[in-house]
């Protein structure tokens, strides 16, 4: 089973300047004006049961390929949990 937990990604170099504030509920603009970080994913938290399809839908720019890139962590995320078969893998180091 793959569970993806209040998952987020803010682009910047002060993530925490959202996520430990009141912005974290403020538009991705509003976010974007007052401090320079850019949200990519913003709480996401799905579950996928072995053997199920699970399909991923969106306009341009809605964060598809964001998501994809943060569960196979080629981007970290800033924020949250996913885990596979029990394993929290961004706990994991580069060789697990």
């Amino acid at each position: 089973m793959l569970q993806v937990r209040d998952l987020w990604k803010i682009f910047g170099d002060e993530p925490q300047k959202v996520l430990n504030t009141d912005l974290r509920n403020g538009s991705k603009d509003e976010i974007q004006e007052k401090t320079g970080q850019v949200v990519g994913l913003r709480d996401i938290t799905f579950d996928v049961a072995q053997g199920e399809i699970f399909v991923l839908m969106g306009l341009s720019g809605s964060g598809k390929s964001t998501l994809i890139r943060n569960l196979i962590r080629l981007v970290e995320p800033s924020a949250g949990e996913i885990t596979i078969a029990g394993t929290e893998i961004c706990s994991l180091d580069e060789k697990e």
